[in-house]
């Protein structure tokens, strides 16, 4: 654990008493009266996260920097302040600053169309562009209406493609081309495309590769010292760098590289981020070392709307702005980032005014709504951000035969189920396989589910007997289902297979959706082969002239490291569709 210099022994015990409240304060997305918060270590277990780390920024400062877990469990290496983490989308905001700082110094202007300073690629001129050039701040602000949402990263062996690559959608970018495809300056469209562009854009004016532009404005003058956009991550960093983890299907098992630096290639530590986020704030006052007052100013002024309801979001020229609906305080106003790449999550926000904050890294990139969040609202609670937390609800207490009478399954579509188990004295939610959602009564037949502030009304027969569950969105109740109906998965659960196969035959899947079951199926862990060979069965039977099914046969059996069979599934994929190169591709190699 850091603590930083300048602080006596009194401010140090009520630091250490701040930390162990947020540590035991975590909490779901509405805060409930009376409910104990969680153990930050034991989310930690529940969400199977390795290791994470946090920094919390309280009057401008970094009030404390903590690293929990593990940066590496072969290796056993604990994440300290110093472990680095891959920082995902985040990567935007601090390319956004860095351009900023390119406007004050003159360098470029966020109102000219931005092919006047692009040299080594252009945006290529249409409809769209003809009528509103493209200019910097609606790169900044995912206004351009361009292209592209997110880039996958690389593996460490592959071959990297150049930015210009990246853009033109050259094979080796394995993307499409960044393109003008809507209306700019209309609307919110997030694109890190349109970040890739800026990123060349402020290269081809600097003369400088991103890396060395980003050093020489934000890094040094900030002392980012544990922090880079270099990809691969250089040699002097690499012990510093946590591993990454999933349990997603397609993970390899490693961390993967981001060319794409500007939208997905930062590493960087809580405390480098906090170092960022803390002169932001200070250059709203006119204290910053990076921009002046008034762009950052500009800056944080919303510049199209992204979500409304219980908070309203939007879009600034760089980061997200974030307040409650009901808010009127300036201090209520937050300006976040969030960044999700492959293994790794990492969150960041802090107040436009007030001097608070929080970062958090996660070696694990499987929850984006999971305990980076808990923590973050931990560190509201306890800090007592302004009008960051919805209000709290005041749940009452009902007796156990009332809750054992609304505890079981409600069907919500053919085959999702809503299951409700109570624990102590509320309910407790689980749709199919996914995560517990919490839920208190706050009337006789009324509940909120805590994630999003949604409440639920229980239907009774003349008998008293719970028999639906409908919440306020959902136009009639979902049926409580008999202890002798199942959903066609829940069959497959249970090893009928027959049964299971006539119910999802009912269901009358496409081609896409029955070779996703099936996908996801031969992915879990561990491999239940008769399973997936049920749903492949059936997928034959109702497309049998799909090649798509055929190539997932051919995974299937290639999983099984049953060659032979692998082979044959292939080549009939390849006999109903030979344009398709992926297939081609595994072929030539199964045939080596």
């Amino acid at each position: 654990m850091t603590l930083f210099a300048g602080q006596t022994f009194a401010q140090n015990k009520q630091v250490q008493d701040r930390i162990k409240q947020v540590e035991n304060n975590l909490i779901p997305y509405v805060p409930v009266k009376g409910f104990e918060g969680w153990n930050l270590i034991e989310r930690m277990k529940y969400y199977k996260v390795p290791g994470l780390s946090i920094a919390v920024m309280k009057d401008y400062k970094i009030e404390w920097a903590k690293g929990y877990g593990l940066a590496d469990t072969l290796k056993n290496t604990p994440v300290t302040t110093e472990t680095m983490f891959s920082a995902g989308s985040i990567s935007k905001f601090l390319m956004a600053v860095t351009a900023l700082k390119m406007v004050d110094n003159g360098q470029i202007d966020l109102e000219k169309p931005i092919n006047n300073y692009l040299t080594s690629w252009k945006i290529a001129e249409n409809d769209f562009t003809k009528k509103t050039p493209i200019t910097l701040r609606m790169l900044l602000s995912h206004s351009a209406g361009t292209s592209q949402t997110s880039y996958f990263g690389f593996t460490p062996t592959q071959q990297l493609p150049t930015i210009v690559e990246v853009l033109s959608g050259a094979k080796i970018s394995e993307t499409r081309p960044v393109v003008v495809n809507s209306e700019p300056n209309k609307e919110f469209r997030y694109s890190g495309g349109g970040s890739m562009i800026a990123q060349l854009a402020l290269m081809d004016v600097s003369k400088k590769s991103f890396p060395n532009l980003t050093q020489e404005i934000l890094f040094d003058k900030l002392g980012m010292k544990n922090s880079t956009f270099e990809q691969p991550v250089p040699a002097k960093f690499t012990r510093q760098c946590s591993w990454a983890y999933s349990d997603a299907s397609w993970f390899k098992g490693m961390p993967y590289v981001y060319p794409q630096q500007a939208a997905a290639g930062l590493y960087t530590t809580p405390t480098d981020l906090a170092k960022f986020f803390i002169d932001v704030q200070k250059s709203y006052l006119g204290k910053g070392k990076i921009l002046s007052q008034a762009t950052t100013k500009k800056m944080l002024t919303a510049q199209v709307n992204v979500s409304d309801g219980g908070y309203k979001e939007q879009m600034a020229i760089g980061p997200f702005l974030i307040q409650r609906t009901d808010n009127k305080d300036p201090k209520g106003v937050f300006f976040e980032f969030t960044g999700v790449n492959a293994g790794f999550l990492a969150y960041g926000m802090a107040s436009v005014e007030g001097g608070n904050g929080v970062i958090i890294m996660l070696n694990s990139g499987d929850n984006q709504n999971g305990i980076g969040r808990e923590i973050r609202r931990a560190v509201a609670k306890v800090y007592n951000w302004t009008n960051n937390l919805p209000t709290e609800i005041k749940p009452i207490s009902l007796p156990d035969t009332e809750l054992n009478k609304m505890e079981g399954r409600y069907r919500m579509a053919t085959d999702e189920v809503l299951y409700l188990r109570k624990e102590k004295n509320y309910l407790v939610e689980k749709i199919n396989n996914g995560f517990d959602i919490y839920c208190f009564p706050i009337s006789k037949d009324t509940i909120v589910f805590t994630d999003f502030n949604i409440k639920g009304f229980f239907k009774r027969n003349e008998k008293g007997e719970v028999i639906g569950l409908q919440n306020i969105y959902q136009e009639k109740p979902m049926p409580k289902m008999r202890d002798d109906e199942f959903s066609p998965s829940e069959y497959l659960n249970m090893q009928r297979y027959d049964e299971a196969k006539k119910a999802f035959r009912a269901m009358n899947m496409n081609e896409g959706q029955i070779t996703y079951l099936a996908y996801d199926l031969m992915h879990k862990k561990p491999l239940n082969s008769i399973a997936v060979k049920t749903i492949l069965d059936l997928a034959i039977e109702q497309h049998p002239n799909s090649s798509m099914v055929y190539s997932r046969l051919g995974d299937y059996y290639l999983k099984l490291n049953d060659k032979q069979n692998a082979i044959k599934s292939y080549q009939k994929a390849l006999e109903l569709d030979p344009n398709d190169q992926q297939t081609k591709d595994i072929l030539e190699t199964l045939k080596k």
